[in-house]
């Protein structure tokens, strides 16, 4: 072996794919892939379950300097669990996606989003200009879109947001959670 040569990692220099994001829980992201079975009827591609998620903020291809940043205002958030119920689906025909969500974002969401928004400002994030859109993709390249499709409730309870990386690969994307942050206890 030749003794020059250092068996030390060598320290992370690649950017990172990352987004702050809800992740279900197995159980449910396996309910969810089933409605969009049903809901999708042979067209169209369904997310895996395990890639089933709710981003909260899209990071992009990011330095791990920028990663440090924004795992600080993570660790800031002081906003509450909450239960969110996913109660409609829906569809935008231009990018062939099929989404489940709820009717009405609740304000823990909300104040989640513009807490991480807001922090992230400050590591040189730019929020998207569109206003927030609570929502879970089920599936992609759907070729006809039904915009009245009945859901029964689905109730998450919300107790933790994650910071995922996104890692691309020639079958599709797949997505490790590489930190996560419990919310805290709603106060009675």
């Amino acid at each position: 072996m030749n003794p020059d040569i250092s068996l030390a990692p060598a320290p992370e220099t690649k950017n990172q794919r990352l987004f702050f994001a809800l992740w279900p829980s197995l159980e449910l992201s396996r309910e969810l892939y089933s409605v969009a079975g049903r809901v999708l009827e042979g067209d169209g591609r369904r997310v895996p379950p395990e890639n089933i998620h709710l981003t909260l903020a899209f990071l992009g291809s990011v330095k791990a300097s920028f990663r440090q940043c924004a795992e600080q205002v993570a660790a800031a958030i002081r906003t509450g669990s909450f239960t969110l119920t996913l109660e409609q689906i829906g569809c935008w025909p231009k990018s062939g996606i099929v989404w489940v969500g709820p009717r009405h974002t609740p304000e823990p969401l909300s104040r989640l989003v513009q807490e991480l928004s807001a922090g992230l400002a400050a590591c040189g994030y730019v929020p998207e200009e569109r206003s927030y859109a609570a929502h879970l993709t089920l599936a992609r390249k759907l070729r006809r879109c039904n915009k009245n499709i009945p859901i029964d409730p689905l109730i998450w309870e919300v107790r933790r947001f994650c910071l995922v990386q996104s890692h691309t690969h020639a079958k599709g994307a797949r997505y490790e959670i590489v930190r996560s942050w419990e919310l805290n206890s709603p106060e009675p």
